[in-house]
Formats: C-alpha cells, sequence, structure tokens
C-alpha cells in the first residue's frame, strides 16, 4: 500500500462513528404526543389484539403454592423468556411473602405455542441454609440467601439459566454473585455450571456484539455509589469478562435496571430508569463496543420507575415495552421505532391493574410479552407484527384530563412535611379508621406536590390491613368490617437505606402510643425507597362515608395532639 494511502485508511478507521445526538432528549415523537409527555393520556392509546396466558399464579386464591411455601401466596416476578429446541422457556422469582426475601428462588415452565404452559418446576436449588426450615425464611435479613431469576443465555448452542444470589437483606449483599445453570435436555432439567462474575447482577442476558464478544449490564452490591457497568466478554469462557463503568449512572441519576440495544452502525443505546423519580428514562450512547458511555441524559419518554425491555426485530425496527404512566405501572406499552433512537408509535397492550417487569422477544413474526400481574402472576402476551403494523396513531395529542390539584389550603398546610430523599426525617400521622365492608376496599396515600403517591394505608377487600412504599407492599392483621379504630402511622426516610413505614392500631378516640420495638408496631414495611417530598393526603373510597375521617400530621408524636386536621383530595376509583 503507498504510504498516503495508507495515512488516509488509517485516519478513517481510527475516527470515532458519527455522533449519536448524544444532547437530545427527543425519544418519543408524532402529533399524538403532547408538547409535556406526562399530559398523554395513557388509556386512549391504540389498542393491538393479543391472545393472554397465564404461566403462574401465586395469589392466595386460585394458587398452587408449593410444600415449600410457609404462608399463603408469595411472590411471582423477574419474568424472562426465550426459544430453544422448538419451546418457549420461562423462568421467573418465585418465593415466600413479597418478592426477594430469604428463601426465593427460580422457577422455569415450558410451552409448545406460548400460550399453553407446563406445570412451573424450580430451576434452582433452595438457597444455603434458607429454606423453609430456616428461622428466617420469608425475612429480609443477611443471615439468609435468595436467588433472583436473570434470564436465559443461549451460548454455543446450549440454553443456560441466569440467577443472582446474595444475603436477603436489601440490595444487594456484598456477597453478590451470578450464576448460570446448564440444561440438561434429557430431563429437562438444571445443573449449575459455576459463577459467571462475582459482585454482579445483570438485568437482560447477554447480546453479542460486531467484535464476536457477548455482553449484559452490571450492577454491583454497592451500584447506588458506583452506577451501572457494563460486562464485555464471555467467549474465552463462562467466567471471562471485563467490567465497564457508565459515568454519571450514579451522579447524574440514580439509574436502575438498564437495557440496551445495537443501532444500525453498530453504535449501542442504553437506556435506565431513574430512581431520583424523574418520570422519565435516561439515555447513553457508545460508540466503541461498550467500553465508554456517554453521559446518561433525561428522555422525553415517559416511565413509572419501573423495567423496560427493548428489541431489534429481524426487520430491522426496534420495540420498547415498559410501563410510560409516570404515575403507576399501568399500563404496559409497546413502543416502535424505526431507527432505535426515537420512537414514534406507542400502543397499550394490558392495563387496568399492576402490571410490570415485561421481558419481550420474537419469533416468527410474532412477539411475546411476559410480565407480572401484581407480582404475583406470570403472564404471556402474543402479539402478531402484522396487526402491530396495521394500527395508526391519532393525528392530535392525547392530552389527558388534568386531576384538580390539592386544594389551596392544603398545599399551605402541608408544605414540608418531608424529604424522603434526605435522611433521619421523620412524619407522623393519625386518623380515624373505618373499616369498609368485605368486598370493599380504602386506601390513605401520602403523595408529593406532582399527585405521585409515595406512601400508601390500605384496606383490601378482606379487610385486611397494608402498608405500601412505593412499589413494596406489606399486608397485615385482618380487621372487622365496621369497626372503628384509630391509627398512628411514621414515616422515617433513609439516604443509603430504605425507609421504614410503621402502623399502630388502638381504640377509637385515641392516638397510639409509639412502639418502642418493631414488634410491637401492628405493621411494618422496610423494603421499599420512596424518594420524594411528601406534601399532602390522597383518600381512595367513599366520599360520602370515608373510611379515614380526621387526618393529622406532624414532626414529632407529641405535635399530633393539638394538630389540626388537613385538607384531603379524593380520588377514584378505590385501589
Amino acid at each position: 500500500m503507498k504510504p498516503a494511502l495508507f495515512l488516509i485508511c488509517s485516519a478513517l478507521l481510527a475516527a470515532p462513528a458519527r455522533a449519536v445526538e448524544p444532547a437530545s432528549p427527543a425519544m418519543l415523537a408524532g402529533a399524538w404526543l403532547p408538547e409535556d409527555s406526562h399530559r398523554l393520556d395513557f388509556d386512549k392509546l391504540p389498542r393491538v389484539p393479543s391472545l393472554h396466558a397465564v404461566v403462574s399464579d401465586v395469589r392466595a386464591k386460585g394458587s398452587s403454592p408449593t410444600s415449600l411455601d410457609k404462608q399463603k401466596g408469595g411472590v411471582n416476578q423477574h419474568n424472562y423468556l426465550a426459544h430453544h429446541s422448538g419451546k418457549f422457556w420461562a423462568m421467573w422469582s418465585d418465593g415466600p411473602g413479597i418478592e426477594d426475601r430469604v428463601g426465593q428462588r427460580v422457577k422455569f415452565a415450558t410451552s409448545a405455542d406460548g400460550l399453553k404452559w407446563s406445570t412451573p418446576r424450580f430451576l434452582t436449588p433452595v438457597p444455603p441454609q434458607s429454606g423453609p426450615d430456616s428461622p428466617h425464611y420469608g425475612t429480609r435479613t443477611d443471615k439468609g440467601s435468595r436467588y433472583i431469576s436473570r434470564g436465559f443465555w443461549k451460548r454455543d448452542g446450549e440454553l443456560l439459566a441466569l440467577a443472582s444470589l446474595d444475603e436477603a437483606a436489601g440490595f444487594f449483599g456484598e456477597s453478590l454473585e451470578l450464576r448460570a445453570f446448564r440444561l440438561k435436555a434429557a430431563d429437562e432439567s438444571w445443573e449449575d455450571a459455576g459463577v459467571v462474575f462475582k459482585n454482579a447482577i445483570n438485568n437482560f442476558p447477554p447480546l453479542k456484539l460486531r467484535t464476536g464478544d457477548w455482553m449484559m449490564s452490571r450492577r454491583t452490591h454497592d451500584y447506588k455509589a458506583t452506577g451501572v457497568h457494563f460486562l464485555v466478554g464471555g467467549v474465552r469462557a463462562l467466567d471471562a469478562w471485563e467490567s465497564f463503568p457508565v459515568l454519571g449512572s450514579a451522579s447524574e441519576l440514580k439509574a436502575e435496571e438498564p437495557d440496551w440495544w445495537i443501532l444500525p452502525d453498530h453504535r449501542l443505546a442504553a437506556v435506565f430508569r431513574d430512581n431520583r423519580r424523574s418520570g422519565f428514562l435516561h439515555r447513553s450512547f457508545s460508540t466503541d463496543d461498550g467500553r465508554t458511555w456517554s453521559k446518561p441524559l433525561k428522555t422525553n419518554f415517559p416511565d413509572a420507575t419501573s423495567k423496560v425491555s427493548g428489541l431489534r426485530l429481524g426487520d430491522g425496527r426496534y420495540v420498547l415495552v415498559s410501563n410510560p404512566n409516570p404515575k403507576k405501572r399501568d399500563p404496559l406499552t409497546l413502543a416502535i421505532s424505526p431507527d432505535g433512537v426515537v420512537f414514534t408509535k406507542l400502543l397499550y397492550l394490558v392495563g387496568g391493574r399492576h402490571v410490570d417487569y415485561p421481558h419481550v422477544i420474537e419469533h416468527e413474526n410474532y412477539l411475546f410479552v411476559a410480565f407480572a400481574g401484581g407480582k404475583q402472576t406470570v403472564e404471556v402476551l402474543k402479539l402478531k407484527l402484522s396487526d402491530v403494523d396495521a394500527v395508526r396513531m391519532p393525528a392530535q395529542p392525547l392530552i389527558a384530563r388534568e386531576n384538580p390539584p390539592p386544594p389551596t389550603g392544603a398545599r399551605r398546610a402541608t408544605a414540608g412535611w418531608i424529604d424522603l430523599g434526605e435522611d433521619g426525617g421523620k412524619l407522623y400521622l393519625t386518623a380515624e379508621l373505618t373499616v369498609p365492608r368485605r368486598g370493599e376496599s380504602a386506601a390513605l396515600q401520602l403523595a408529593a406536590n406532582s399527585g405521585l403517591e409515595r406512601v400508601g394505608i390500605s384496606i383490601d377487600a378482606a379487610g385486611r390491613l397494608g402498608a405500601r412504599l412505593d412499589r413494596h407492599e406489606t399486608r397485615g392483621p385482618e380487621l372487622k368490617a365496621g369497626e372503628t379504630l384509630s391509627l398512628l402511622v411514621r414515616v422515617v426516610a433513609h439516604r443509603s437505606k430504605p425507609d421504614a413505614l410503621a402502623i399502630r392500631i388502638g381504640p377509637a378516640g385515641t392516638i397510639p402510643k409509639e412502639a418502642d420495638s418493631a414488634s410491637d408496631w401492628t405493621l411494618l414495611n422496610e423494603a421499599g425507597e420512596t424518594q420524594g417530598n411528601l406534601s399532602h393526603v390522597i383518600l381512595h373510597g367513599s366520599r360520602e362515608a370515608p373510611s379515614f375521617t380526621r387526618v393529622r400530621v406532624a414532626g414529632t408524636h407529641a405535635e399530633l395532639a393539638t394538630a389540626k386536621p388537613v385538607a384531603v383530595t379524593f380520588a377514584n376509583p378505590a385501589p
């Protein structure tokens, strides 16, 4: 090669790939989209027909708990799909109580058509010293462990199932590791293939890059400080990886549960949920196969602070399944993009209830979407791509009717209640509670000025008391219908660990005393991270005969006695 030509070729090879609009917030576009995407009427999005199946259901009614369950019901969450050897495979986390407690394991099922599923079986063994005979089973403690489902990986012709293992106290334990289990085709059982990477939990299984390397996301046990990384490798050996950080994923946002895809020119685009609750997805790009990433920036794609699942289709387009409603994980939608950068279609898949944690795959001109219903069911939708293509978006913005703001007096009276992003702050609330009739429900929600409900005290249709911190709910005793009681509620904010919500019940007309120990509270929830500035009360249920009355708020328990009732906002329907 001539010297001049060699220099020109070298310069071209060394030049960076074409820049990907890293400073642009545009990720969703169309005549149907309001200028403020949070004002989108999500219930009016066009619908796409689908077939529906339930793979597993651990709700107390209609469920078939295994002998390992000490409690009714349980959790089904972290759903993944794959198609391998002529079958569909589903895997998910299955455990006692709410998600990710001591003793949680991974289950799987198979299907010939993605709609009729086999009886679920365990994929992972019992976590070390954490079976139903353990005194810690079903609790949150570092004295026990849990498996968390992490997806199927088709590598070198064999099917691997990934699962993380760590202590079950928080997110995550210092012993955190990502493990692989190998399918034994003869009897469809699984054998432990060993550790894939220490101090790592992925979000989706690896995808292959143009270099031949595999890549998947990584969060460490202290990811809230270190941010998100990407692991690149997995070719030379199952455990041969390099880890590359996404700078700014901890400082610019509290990045959670990333997903990524390969753009047509081999650049990579990654999206992150923001646990600081901006209500939007953040996005980052890589031009060097995942080694370095642009600083994650907020897009205009709305998000409920939930998990998303994206995919490049065989025809080159891209789809993204997510919970875009910033107020709740309802509905689940399908977005379509021609280039993987800007999505121009947003379709309603399923809703009217809590639906989340999707995983989407493509097979023979169909999309299959696995998701969780209320964290207790594993469900699958089957959509024909031609039906997706046939749906047309409206030519005018779909603007939701604005909910009435809290009364002006309530805003003045409740300013500065508590910022749950700070450490050590406390909020006390007392109220009179009249337990609704069986079959009816009611809730008292503590919300931010935006209307986002962060903390909830509820009575379900069976009369059970509930305590909710963000997406984590704890259920307590069953109360007598029609009985009037008094409530003491205490919220404690933490920066480096989950917040705490405690409820104590007492006789009507009194303010229950603050409990001295955790066991003295009627109900305790220490599993949620709410991240919000609580500013007003929203009541769900009957406006004519509200279940919660005389709601008072104070900064200390002693101040409740002289506090005046606060103004409240009513919302329907009941939860």
